[in-house]
């Protein structure tokens, strides 16, 4: 199952018209990213994980649940990479803020957003990182 988040485009003579991207349900795979606007949905659609257009990652319920504390910052991507490793880049491309759960030679890496509300990093079937344990960056 799959969700598409509706955003405006111009065309090449500056006419506005909708177009859809389409993103995974609950899980980022190795080098999938979100931008500003996107989320991940948990498979119980009782969990959104939302990348705000202020730069904060952030789990909703009913209300915020858990969040990356990067509100104010310059994020513009939230990268799942090949290491592992969950990175919020700048445009710049500088990180701003990770899982900090690199891990080499990975085969499979996902992030996924559970039914109980926790983002997950693993590897193969390894959990590395989840939000549970880890606050953002307070």
């Amino acid at each position: 199952m799959f969700f598409s988040s509706i955003f405006n485009v111009l065309d090449e003579n500056n006419r506005s018209f909708s177009c859809c991207r389409i993103m995974s349900k609950n899980y980022l795979s190795k080098n999938d990213e979100l931008r500003k606007g996107d989320f991940l949905i948990s498979n119980n659609r009782e969990w959104k994980a939302v990348f705000q257009e202020d730069g904060n990652f952030v789990i909703y319920g009913w209300k915020p649940f858990w969040a990356s504390d990067t509100s104010g910052s310059d994020g513009m991507r939230v990268c799942m990479q090949e290491d592992c490793n969950l990175v919020m880049y700048n445009k710049s491309d500088q990180p701003k803020w990770h899982t900090n759960s690199s891990k080499p030679k990975s085969n499979m890496c996902r992030l996924r957003l559970t039914d109980d509300g926790k983002l997950v990093v693993s590897r193969e079937s390894e959990e590395l990182w989840n939000s549970d344990k880890n606050k953002g960056m307070k």
